[in-house]
């Protein structure tokens, strides 16, 4: 079953992909060219439609990955409205070093997703839990 999932996130990411250039090509139509533009609204909805139904059938094979998705998601979009008004001067990511984590003071490790530490030397965590979490500098080593 996680092969079956596995293929679904990746034709989810695959159209998601495909959507963001739908935004960006719709951004690059001249407004007085409404045929375009609705072709391309429609593209996008269509997609949104099929991102659904994919998340659908996410849900019946698997409902517990299907919830730790939406949490992840949840906590990705809380990281970007809490780093909207910050300026990272170092970002640890697990995709790009394959490994991840911040070390509290008190001997602690938090294994992240993303780590990001802001000019004032205090950072903000996605956490391989799925949550968002933000330490004063101070606190890590």
């Amino acid at each position: 079953m996680k092969d079956r999932v596995k293929g679904l996130l990746q034709k989810i990411n695959f159209i998601e992909t495909d959507m963001d250039l739908q935004k960006q090509i719709l951004f690059s139509i001249p407004s007085d060219d409404k045929d375009e533009i609705k072709k391309v609204m429609n593209t996008i909805a269509r997609q949104k439609g099929e991102i659904h139904e994919l998340r659908k059938k996410i849900k019946e094979i698997d409902e517990d990955e299907y919830n730790r998705i939406i949490t992840l998601e949840q906590a990705t979009e809380k990281f970007r409205q809490l780093s909207r008004d910050k300026k990272f001067v170092q970002v640890h990511t697990l995709n790009e070093e394959g490994e991840c984590f911040i070390t509290l003071n008190e001997g602690s490790r938090i294994d992240c997703l993303v780590a990001a530490k802001d000019e004032n030397g205090d950072w903000t965590v996605l956490t391989i839990d799925g949550e968002t979490k933000e330490y004063p500098g101070g606190l890590v080593r």
